[in-house]
């Protein structure tokens, strides 16, 4: 009877040489100089996510520099001495390994800071070597931190961490940091089919695809995965084996089901997500896959030769590219927006399945309805030439700013915010107040510009003479700097006069009205209501002018009424 104890891959292929760790060409070039050179910091800090090597490579250094059998020239350990067996079995007395995440008090760091004044017993260096340093306490930290800035010559620090902006900026700068790389998906690939092959596994491409997508850079993942899919079955390893394991939905399905919610087929388009339903799909699981063919497709818009990757599933390439060809950038960006908005609501709900097929129907009629050029056209037909017209526009101008980010933002002011400045030798008649103000901007008086629109109210004007209710205002001389500016600027003298009636209404106040007035009017509009439907909780909040007068047309407007002296 066989008693051999098995062995997960993950520990049975743990690297054994610098040589054998893949995706860190850089770490091991540095190491492996430093080792042979003998310029050995005597701390190290070793970063990266789950799975890529940190603490395989911190034994690796230890048996290196513990090595009794190594070539001076080679940095790499013999693997077969005394020392380097028992660093394998963790029975080496000189290399003690602690697991901060079970031993975080101050208390376990006076052990270590107790140990270090004594010698290694067989080896050249005593090595300490901390996993998840992270998890330390502060008080653990500081009290290492004079051992750590001057240890003694015989002792050598190696810390492991998946998060290391949780580490002290003062342990840090004691120590050699290394950042190991999450592992590119043609180098994993090769990995485990490498590793398939010694263990007579056979296993297909795409099934190889999938692991490697699913273990996300970290190559215990990988490996971890590809032992489950081993036990699954015995010797063959196909795609349906791996979607039913990691619960996926199948990918051309996947891809069948887009293309529904592209057409517009809301019935195939459901027919087709309740087949993956019924195929054993984590809901979840599919807009995770939809939310990435979706991701895909974007990407081979925008890099063509993405096709030609033998390393991405064929499947993907093939109907990736089939579809880009058929829907624009514009469509694929509003429906990622949806689809993860979607997938957001569904890690909080209930009632999974009606919610994905109510977000499925989302995606299908906002994609179905009009584009944002035959939406601005169709309502530019609607309106009077006299009119303002109004488009939905993305960003609220800067005189009604608003921070909701779930609006769709129309503004009918007039976008005297842009214009240029004009030179102080040019005289300009003045024949309103909003131009008046809008010369404070162009002069790039900005403080004063957003007083006057914002705060000040307007009691009378005409030119020359300008009564204003200030009480709002705090600069007790904002009268005087504003009567010196126009007067400059306009070339004749600006009385500047001071009210406490409340008769007035500022610019900012008296297009709010305005605005509020034309909304109503808009969300009357047949195609904004539709928009409004679609996008659930979306309120119109600002309008904006969309045929907007160019800066040098409005200067030149006002340089009509110039007066020379």
């Amino acid at each position: 009877m066989d008693n051999k104890e098995y062995k997960v891959l993950a520990r049975k292929y743990r690297p054994q040489k610098f040589e054998d760790l893949i995706g860190q060409e850089i770490l091991v070039s540095i190491l492996s100089n430093s080792i042979v050179a003998k310029r050995i910091a005597h701390s190290y800090v070793l970063t990266g996510v789950r799975g890529v090597g940190k603490t395989t490579t911190a034994r690796l250094i230890a048996m290196s520099l513990n090595c009794n059998e190594r070539q001076k020239n080679n940095p790499e350990p013999c693997g077969e001495c005394d020392s380097c067996l028992s660093i394998k079995k963790d029975s080496n007395i000189d290399v003690i390994e602690m697991d901060a995440a079970s031993k975080t008090g101050v208390d376990d760091v006076r052990e270590i800071i107790d140990n270090i004044k004594y010698k290694p017993v067989n080896n050249s260096y005593k090595i300490f070597i901390i996993d998840e340093v992270h998890m330390l306490s502060t008080n653990a930290f500081n009290a290492l931190l004079k051992t750590l800035e001057e240890p003694p010559n015989h002792v050598k620090f190696i810390f492991a961490t998946t998060e290391v902006k949780k580490i002290p900026i003062t342990i840090l700068s004691r120590c050699q940091r290394f950042d190991l790389l999450r592992i590119e998906r043609e180098a994993l690939t090769n990995h485990l089919f490498k590793i398939s092959k010694l263990e007579n596994i056979d296993i297909d491409k795409e099934a190889m695809g999938l692991i490697v997508r699913a273990a996300d850079g970290s190559v215990r993942d990988g490996l971890s995965l590809l032992d489950q899919a081993m036990s699954n079955q015995n010797n063959k390893i196909d795609t349906k084996t791996i979607n039913s394991m990691l619960g996926l939905a199948d990918r051309n399905k996947i891809f069948d089901l887009l293309e529904f919610i592209f057409q517009g087929n809301a019935t195939n388009a459901l027919n087709g997500y309740k087949d993956l339903y019924n195929s054993g799909a984590d809901i979840i699981m599919i807009f995770d896959e939809m939310l990435n063919s979706v991701h895909f497709i974007t990407q081979i818009k925008i890099y063509p030769d993405l096709v030609k990757n033998i390393y991405i599933p064929e499947i993907e390439r093939t109907r990736g590219l089939e579809i880009s060809k058929k829907i624009n950038m514009n469509s694929l960006g509003l429906i990622w927006q949806v689809l993860f908005k979607g997938y957001q609501e569904l890690q909080e709900g209930f009632h999974l399945f009606q919610h994905g097929e109510m977000i499925i129907l989302r995606l299908i009629y906002i994609h179905d309805g009009p584009s944002p050029e035959e939406l601005l056209s169709k309502i530019e037909n609607k309106k009077n030439h006299d009119t303002d017209k109004a488009v939905i526009k993305k960003d609220a101008p800067t005189s009604i700013k608003n921070n909701s980010t779930k609006s769709i933002e129309i503004d009918n002011k007039k976008q005297s915010e842009n214009l240029p400045e004009t030179s102080d030798k040019s005289i300009i008649n003045i024949s309103s107040y909003r131009e008046f103000v809008d010369l404070f901007y162009i002069k790039k008086e900005g403080m004063i510009h957003s007083n006057l629109y914002n705060k000040v109210k307007l009691i009378s004007f005409k030119e020359g003479e300008v009564i204003l209710n200030t009480d709002s205002i705090i600069d007790k001389h904002f009268n005087r700097t504003v009567g010196k500016n126009i007067s400059k600027w306009t070339g004749r003298i600006w009385q500047i006069h001071s009210s406490n009636s409340n008769i007035g209404k500022s610019l900012f106040e008296e297009d709010l009205l305005k605005q509020q007035e034309e909304i109503k009017e808009i969300e009357n509009n047949s195609e904004v209501r539709q928009i409004l439907e679609n996008f659930p909780g979306t309120t119109i909040h600002s309008i904006s002018d969309i045929n907007e007068i160019n800066d040098e047309n409005k200067i030149e407007k006002m340089n009509k009424n110039k007066k020379e002296f």
